[in-house]
């Protein structure tokens, strides 16, 4: 578990950096970043800087805990920093695709007035 958080941080550099561009091995992969470019790039983004922030935390605290609780304090910080960031992020990119792609239906196009 103590080098987990060394491998989140140099895991979301790339994220964070939008570096990466749409595949199927490595990214923030859900049906709406795969279905839209941008939807990828900003919530890759988001995710990369919350799993660097988990990991952060992680190395920090494997410096601060006692040896005898250090793996089981750990582990369930890793779990549930996962899961929320797993969450709040597919969250937030299927709200960025709606947004994305709503057209108003009472907007006037511009080259009609």
């Amino acid at each position: 578990m103590e080098a987990l958080g060394p491998v989140l941080l140099l895991l979301s550099i790339p994220m964070m950096l939008r570096w990466i561009p749409q595949n199927r091995f490595f990214g923030f992969r859900v049906p709406a970043t795969l279905r839209d470019k941008s939807v990828w790039y900003d919530a890759n983004a988001l995710s990369g800087r919350h799993l660097f922030l988990l990991g952060v935390l992680l190395v920090a605290l494997d410096f601060v805990l006692p040896l005898s609780m250090r793996i089981p304090v750990l582990r369930v910080i890793a779990s549930v920093g996962f899961v929320g960031i797993m969450v709040a992020d597919w969250r937030t990119a299927n709200r960025w695709e709606c947004e994305r792609n709503r057209t108003d239906p009472f907007q006037v196009p511009l080259r009609n007035r």
